[in-house]
């Protein structure tokens, strides 16, 4: 954006009215300068915003339909140029450069006329919702991809038995698949949040003013629906000086964010040589500047770095809002948009990242069996089994943790567990021997047959597994619908707006 500094129109003027001096270079440079945040989008946004306020001024009959058009053509020629817009500083913040720009184009007594019954801290308040409201429309159909990736894999990964981490040691037995419902639960309560977050958000502030309101006849509902709002913020003072909205949505982001980060993080430590139990596709890492032999996960390292970069942003909002003392807010409308747009783009661009990355992720099958027992990841089960024959669960997990000790310090795996052994354990714990054969400590002790016992309400077996994943693509269609309804009824509006322009 082309920036020049002289004039004598705008906020300048506004200020010099009332305190008698012109404003310093230091408020221009380091004030109004950042404050502004021109760019091509704010100034569409701003347009669209007095397109919608001029023709509501017209429909109320408190503008002539010679002064609307003049004001709309004006808006038009901007919309059109708006990459061109100078900034001045001295005429102020994007609010008084557009309407020098109007009065310029439309004529002083045409233009000057345009903000009747407004405040710049209403319009400015839309202005931020609505430029959220757009990246966060950029968000939800991301969301919805990586959803269905998600679920896709989790169906080609049913029957993949893997290890189970608490406090990243072997604990139980799962699969891949039902490891990727988890996360796909996981992603619906995001898309739960982030929806009702764009609900918040889609709420119009127009028509409040500074915060008591205006007596000017102003149809506050007809400019909420050319600006593809939902609805309109009845009380003014709420209106013109809340913005709860703004952490509701980073909070939504935020959490996002730490859930796609956590996912990250243990692919990228199962993707290590240590681990080994996947491995990502070539097109999502890259190798050494010096060492040949590298695969690093570069890809996974972005999105880790990232969720802290979400986590920090909620931080700082929250911070700024807590200084807010219901005047213009202008220390959150200096900071917030920029705090806000990162932080929706970024979740964004890490959720359509991850997306092919779990598309295209190679599981590596023979390994997770493999280590799917070690550790003794299925020794619930052979304390299970011992219940069944009689024993208390706590007698029965005190001569397996004795059992699981005594293997450990001679080498010996889940494998090696013969009745000799397991009697050897008891008679130190119990006293006396069990009557577990053979074939009872296998099938315990077997990792295959630890996830087939599994198949309770939302259990890792792969007849329920498959079943939730059934359960899940049913209900796909409704989440999509809710996402698309919202995205049609603001394309619907800004159709409405342009045809009711084109009307005067």
């Amino acid at each position: 954006m082309k920036r020049r500094s002289g004039g004598a129109t705008g906020f300048a003027e506004v200020s010099k009215a009332r305190l008698g001096k012109a404003q310093s270079r230091e408020m221009l440079e380091y004030v109004w300068t950042p404050y502004a945040d021109i760019d091509d989008e704010n100034v569409a946004i701003m347009a669209r915003c007095n397109m919608a306020h001029t023709v509501m001024l017209k429909e109320q009959k408190l503008l002539k339909r010679a002064e609307a058009a003049a004001i709309l053509r004006a808006m038009e020629r901007l919309l059109a140029n708006r990459k061109k817009l100078h900034f001045d500083p001295v005429k102020g913040d994007l609010f008084f450069n557009v309407e020098a720009y109007v009065i310029e184009h439309a004529g002083p007594d045409a233009g000057g006329k345009m903000h009747i019954g407004r405040s710049r801290i209403d319009l400015i308040a839309a202005l931020m919702r609505l430029k959220v409201r757009k990246n966060l429309l950029r968000l939800l159909p991301v969301l919805l991809r990586l959803r269905e990736a998600v679920l896709e894999k989790a169906a080609l990964s049913t029957d993949a038995v893997m290890p189970a981490y608490t406090h990243l040691q072997p604990a139980q037995v799962t699969t891949f698949g039902h490891y990727m419902i988890g996360f796909y639960d996981v992603l619906t309560r995001d898309l739960k949040r982030v929806l009702a977050a764009f609900d918040t958000t889609n709420e119009s502030p127009l028509g409040s003013a500074a915060s008591s309101g205006t007596s000017w006849d102003l149809d506050r509902r007809l400019v909420g629906e050319l600006l593809g709002f939902s609805k309109v913020m009845e009380n003014t003072k709420d209106a013109a000086h809340n913005y709860d909205w703004l952490p509701e949505t980073m909070a939504a982001c935020g959490i996002l964010m730490n859930n796609i980060g956590r996912v990250a993080t243990e692919f990228y430590i199962w993707c290590s040589y240590e681990f080994s139990l996947i491995e990502l596709d070539g097109a999502f890492a890259a190798s050494s500047s010096i060492m040949p032999q590298k695969k690093n996960p570069y890809s996974l390292e972005m999105i880790k770095a990232r969720t802290g970069e979400l986590t920090a942003s909620f931080g700082a909002v929250l911070e700024v809002l807590k200084g807010e003392t219901g005047g213009t807010a202008f220390d959150i409308k200096l900071s917030g948009p920029r705090i806000a747009d990162n932080a929706v783009n970024r979740v964004a661009d890490m959720a359509a990242l991850i997306t092919p990355l779990i598309e295209t992720l190679i599981l590596k099958r023979e390994r997770m069996f493999e280590s799917a027992g070690d550790g003794f990841t299925t020794a619930v089960s052979l304390v299970d089994a011992m219940v069944e024959h009689g024993l208390s669960f706590r007698s029965a997990h005190h001569v397996v943790g004795r059992l699981v000790r005594m293997c450990t310090d001679a080498k010996l795996t889940y494998r090696d567990v013969t009745p000799d052994l397991l009697n050897k354990a008891a008679r130190e714990i119990l006293g006396h021997d069990l009557k577990m054969t053979k074939a009872d400590i296998r099938n315990a002790l077997d990792p295959a047959a630890f996830v087939r016992a599994r198949s309770g309400l939302g259990g890792p077996a792969e007849k329920e597994v498959k079943r939730m994943i059934a359960s899940r693509r049913r209900d796909n269609a409704k989440w999509q619908a809710a996402v698309d309804a919202r995205a049609k009824e603001v394309a619907a509006s800004e159709i409405a707006l342009a045809r009711a322009s084109k009307r005067i």
